[in-house]
């Protein structure tokens, strides 16, 4: 990317994570040459807005499967979820949605900078995504085998 600019930055701050421009800005990628990595944008591609999204319900989904398996004998394989739903049900369900929901959205905010300064955060992204989407699966077909449908 060139340096075309000949005035002094008009602006005094980086770009916000969040703003008033998240829904209206314009801005969808770096604009200028030291802005390769580590950057805020106004605005996010749709496919990630997608995915995002998708996590979520996966989540929900999750959650949905894993107390219909649990109702016909299965047991929930993540130790610390299992400890938790022991103790409390609704709100391990409610934490499990918050921290899955933040999680993913700071992600997506967070999505053009990098990690050990190698990997770019969208990457996770895609990768929470396609292990949802495992587990949805898996957990489909033990409520189907269960329910005998």
């Amino acid at each position: 990317m060139i340096e075309r600019r000949h005035l002094k930055d008009r602006r005094k701050r980086p770009t916000k994570p969040i703003s008033r421009y998240t829904f209206v800005g314009r801005r969808k990628r770096a604009q200028r040459f030291n802005e390769l990595d580590n950057y805020y944008v106004d605005r996010y591609e749709f496919h990630l807005l997608i995915i995002t999204g998708l996590i979520i319900v996966f989540c929900i989904l999750d959650a949905y499967f894993s107390l219909e398996i649990r109702h016909f004998g299965g047991s929930e394989s993540n130790l610390l979820m299992s400890i938790f739903m022991e103790k409390n049900l609704a709100l391990s369900l409610i934490v499990k949605f918050f921290i899955t929901a933040i999680g993913s959205v700071f992600l997506l905010v967070h999505k053009n900078f990098k990690i050990f300064s190698t990997i770019k955060t969208h990457i996770f992204i895609y990768l929470i995504f396609f292990v949802y989407f495992v587990l949805i699966l898996y957990e489909f077909g033990a409520f189907v085998l269960i329910k005998g449908i």
